[in-house]
Order: structure tokens, then sequence, then C-alpha cells
């Protein structure tokens, strides 16, 4: 790359940013390491990029160093939550970035879009993991059940049902809102002129509410 950026400061700010975002049980017991694994991670993924030639620009030594501070932090997550033995802990992270660093190139040297080079990387990565554990497991260094437990662990994807059922809330929210708008209306202005369209209009919406609450849970 003809231009470095500071991956020093970048590791620091993604590493704040990280900080705001550990899970309370993460932070309870191992917000230390948690937090000086990112960041180093981060480091090092920055400063391979940033002298890496085959990258053409800062910006995308930038993104493909954040995807692999994201993934750290998500993989890391699952490992602290998992039975798997901290030991073993770096070797399987320092897979994953390896397998992430060498995707990454891959998708900046071919050009794809940012959705592209994340539904590649997270394929990988997801791939990497579990094949990580289930060496663990052929060697005898943990457990069937410690092999299914973690790989059945995804901090990403709890993310990605917090924010879809916090997005459910607030349309029930508005929802009940709108249907206690229409109750008073019914209870105070009754007289009103216009409310049978009114209620046919709130039944109408409310039933369409049903329908994309129940295919928001049925989708879980």
């Amino acid at each position: 790359m003809s231009t470095t950026f500071n991956y020093k400061e970048f590791a620091k700010d993604l590493t704040k940013q990280a900080e705001g975002s550990i899970p309370e049980d993460i932070a309870l017991a191992h917000k230390k390491e948690f937090l000086e694994k990112i960041y180093n991670f981060t480091y090092i993924a920055g400063e391979a990029f940033s002298k890496d030639d085959t990258i053409s620009d800062t910006d995308t030594a930038k993104v493909l160093t954040q995807i692999i501070s994201e993934w750290t932090f998500h993989k890391y997550v699952d490992l602290l939550r998992s039975d798997i033995p901290s030991m073993y802990h770096e070797s399987i992270l320092q897979k994953l970035g390896y397998v992430a660093y060498e995707m990454g190139r891959e998708s900046a040297l071919g050009s794809l879009s940012r959705d592209e080079m994340l539904k590649l990387i997270e394929l990988q990565l997801k791939k990497a993991y579990e094949k990580a554990c289930a060496n663990l497991l052929k060697n005898g260094q943990i457990t069937q059940d410690i092999y299914n437990k973690a790989v059945n662990l995804s901090n990403i994807d709890s993310m990605k049902r917090s924010s879809a059922k916090f997005n459910t809330t607030k349309y029930t929210l508005l929802a009940l809102g709108f249907a206690l708008i229409t109750l008073c209306f019914n209870i105070f202005y009754y007289e009103y002129e216009h409310l049978d369209i009114l209620n046919t209009f709130a039944l109408v919406a409310l039933s369409m509410y049903i329908g994309f609450f129940i295919g928001v849970k049925i989708t879980k």
C-alpha cells in the first residue's frame, strides 16, 4: 500500500468501542484480558494490512482490520462462554485471524462488495472455528459435550436476535399506543363522524401487525 494508516490509534479506538459492547457476563469475569486480546489482534491486523502491497488504499485496510477486530470480539466471547480450556483460546483466535486475513486479501483483490466480503469471511471463519474445535476433540483435549457446546455458541447470532427482539418490542409499543388511542375515541368521542373509518383502519393495521409479529417469532 502506498500510504499507511495509524493502526495503533485505530486499534485503540476499536478497543474502546468494544469496551462498551462487552456482554455483562464477560465484563464481570474477563474484562481486562478481553480488551487486551481485542487490542492485540486489531493492532497486528492493522499493521499487516498497512504493510501489505496488495491492499490499494487506507480505507480498505481499515475495513479489513475492523472486520478482524469484530470477529475476534465475537469468537472470543464464544470461547470464554464455552468450556474449552483457556490455554487453547489463543491458538484458536490466531487461526481465525489468519483465515480472516487471507479472506480479506482475496476479497480486496477480487473487488468484492462489503456485503459479499462479510459473507465470505463469515462462512470461512465458521468453518475454521469448527475445525479448530474438532481438532481439540480428535486429540482428546476436550470432550464431545464441550465440543457440542462450543460449536453451538454464536455471540453474533445472539446479538442479531437481541436486535430483532428490540425492534419487535418497539413496534409492539406503537401498536398498543395506537389501539389505546382508538379505544379512547370510542369511549370519549363516540359521536365522531369518522369513527367507523378509524375503527376499520385500526382493525386492519393491528391485524397486519399481529401477522408480522407471528412471522418474526416463527423465523427466530
